[in-house]
């Protein structure tokens, strides 16, 4: 008898937690794709609850009350991809300063003559390059655009009758641009994105800046991603004179995300 009560007492059990769950639901999206809102949806399931998706369909397993939570999210999550357009912008700025002194003269017993002689000078450059791509939200876009440039070079070949000097050359290529997948809660934008920055110098040599960064910003802000400062000082005396130089170097990258109309 003991027995048969156990047993009535694990099947209402199982009833009662099958009742809780509820029955399988099949609810199809309008606007996204399964993997754009499983992510969010699984977070607010509840113990023992189940949900998975295939074919633009999503099938859950839980409580009424757990469902209706569920739906009430997809509704704010199935909707209308926005179209974004982002700008990035590469700011460069190079400043430079010298000054030079010197004193030169005489002196004797009818009194001294004494030059003095001083020399300033500053120079500065800026460049800035803008970029903007267009992009559906949760997508991912890129764009680039470089210099080319053709480098001799002299190629040392060995042959039975001796070596051989050749002169071959090469295509030296430089790249600026970014690669960007942009999602959007609200007016807050977030960013995967990763821009570089590839510059042509001389005899062959090439400078290139790459950040990898997930940035947060506001929606039609311009906002840092990153950047890079160098200061440099020399200074020199002698006898009878002095100089001073100083170079700064700053580099810097902005980012913009606006909304576009559809």
């Amino acid at each position: 008898m003991r027995l048969i009560r156990s047993g009535l007492a694990i099947a209402l059990l199982c009833a009662a937690q099958a009742w809780a769950q509820g029955a399988l639901e099949i609810i199809p999206l309008k606007h996204r794709t399964v993997e754009q809102v499983l992510p969010t949806l699984r977070t607010l399931l509840e113990p023992g609850a189940t949900i998975s998706g295939q074919s633009g369909q999503l099938f859950v397993r839980t409580s009424p009350a757990n469902l209706a939570e569920i739906r009430q999210a997809l509704e704010a999550i199935d909707r209308p991809s926005r179209r974004l357009q982002i700008l990035v912008r590469f700011d460069e700025a190079l400043e430079s300063s010298s000054r030079d002194a010197s004193a030169s003269g005489t002196i004797s017993n009818r009194g001294s003559n004494v030059e003095l002689r001083a020399q300033d000078s500053r120079t500065g450059a800026a460049e800035r390059i803008d970029q903007r791509v267009q992009v559906v939200e949760g997508g991912t876009a890129r764009i680039a655009t470089g210099q080319s440039r053709t480098l001799p070079q002299r190629q040392i070949i060995r042959t039975p009758g001796g070596v051989v000097s050749q002169q071959t050359y090469v295509v030296q290529e430089s790249s600026t641009g970014f690669e960007v997948s942009p999602r959007l809660t609200g007016s807050t934008v977030h960013l995967e994105i990763s821009p570089q920055r590839e510059t042509l110098g001389p005899r062959g040599t090439m400078q290139s800046d790459r950040i990898t960064s997930t940035a947060i910003g506001r929606l039609g802000e311009w906002f840092e991603l990153g950047g890079a400062a160098r200061s440099i000082a020399n200074n020199e005396r002698g006898i009878a004179s002095s100089g001073q130089a100083r170079a700064t170097e700053s580099r810097r990258v902005w980012v913009k995300v606006e909304e576009l109309s559809n």
